[in-house]
């Protein structure tokens, strides 16, 4: 069987099955690509006619990409992440940049490393635009896959296919407990769970890594008694997390890197734990299939030498 893609297959139809397949509503699908649902209906079975191949299954209630649905979808994400990209590029050119670096940066991960490593590769790569983004660690591996970003800098708390990606540790990080200087848990030598338990917190998003040790922690050591304790609260706002630790008795859980950061600046201090609730890698990710450009591999060997040597 030949499908002749190449002759078949248009960008406005690769469109359609990339909205659908993320909406997998026809009529919302018909309103972002601004047409009517029966003109992307009639699309929709004349692609599937060309092909023969069915790519959704449609009943009264819902919309079911096929596998063959899954497969073309995922290619017309990369083929837009492709055009968008080569936007960025012109538009970069255009502005006397001869070349870009998108970065996909987890919250935690230590700004000081990063900036090292940014400040020292600006030397080297005079010509090259960094451009950096946070996001959650999924919305981050799922950018790196699609060829949205080039490399993604984030702990290893995330099965990722080791053959599509290749991952190289950069430096050791854990979890500290950070308080407001005022803490009475800071007079004591040796906290136990059940002190720490004992307090309110802020909690981190519950997609995070450390929410379900921080979690368990508690279900473990409050065992129901919430007197005097107040409600705990979640926020994925750092400054917000640090000016209620400042102002209140709540306690923060962070990584270590970053809590230095606030230790040095703020009124906060650490809170020494019996164990660390969270320890493991912070790893640079990229794709095997895409060929390590020149200011890639720079980049990478300035987040290396900027890692080494990293206290703990």
């Amino acid at each position: 069987m030949t499908l002749n893609l190449k002759r078949v297959l248009t960008l406005k139809q690769l469109r359609l099955v990339s909205v659908l397949g993320r909406e997998l509503n026809l009529s919302r699908c018909a309103e972002l690509l601004h047409t009517t649902q029966p003109a992307a209906s009639r699309a929709l079975a004349q692609l599937e006619s060309h092909l023969q191949l069915s790519l959704f299954q449609r009943t009264t209630k819902r919309i079911v990409p096929t596998m063959a649905g899954l497969s073309l979808i995922q290619h017309a994400n990369r083929v837009f992440a492709e055009i968008d990209l080569a936007e960025e590029n012109l538009l970069g050119l255009s502005g006397g940049v001869s070349a870009e670096m998108r970065l996909g940066v987890l919250a935690s991960f230590s700004p000081e490393v990063l900036a090292r490593a940014m400040a020292r590769s600006r030397g080297m790569l005079p010509d090259v635009l960094l451009i950096t983004q946070m996001h959650p660690l999924q919305v981050l591996y799922e950018q790196l896959l699609d060829g949205r970003i080039d490399l993604m800098l984030a702990h290893a708390e995330l099965r990722v296919d080791l053959n599509l990606v290749e991952v190289t540790p950069l430096y050791e990080e854990h979890s500290t407990i950070l308080a407001g200087s005022a803490h009475r848990l800071h007079k004591k030598k040796k906290p136990n769970w059940a002190d720490l338990a004992h307090e309110a917190w802020v909690l981190p998003p519950a997609n995070t890594p450390l929410r379900p040790k921080i979690d368990r922690m508690l279900s473990v050591y409050r065992k129901g008694q919430r007197s005097g304790l107040g409600p705990d609260v979640q926020t994925d706002s750092s400054l917000l997390a640090l000016r209620l630790i400042s102002e209140t008795s709540m306690l923060w859980a962070i990584a270590h890197q970053q809590a230095k950061q606030f230790e040095a600046t703020a009124q906060v201090g650490a809170i020494r734990a019996p164990l660390d609730l969270l320890r493991g890698p912070m790893c640079c990710f990229r794709l095997r299939q895409e060929s390590l450009k020149t200011h890639q591999s720079v980049f990478m060997e300035c987040l290396k030498d900027s890692a080494f040597g990293l206290t703990t």
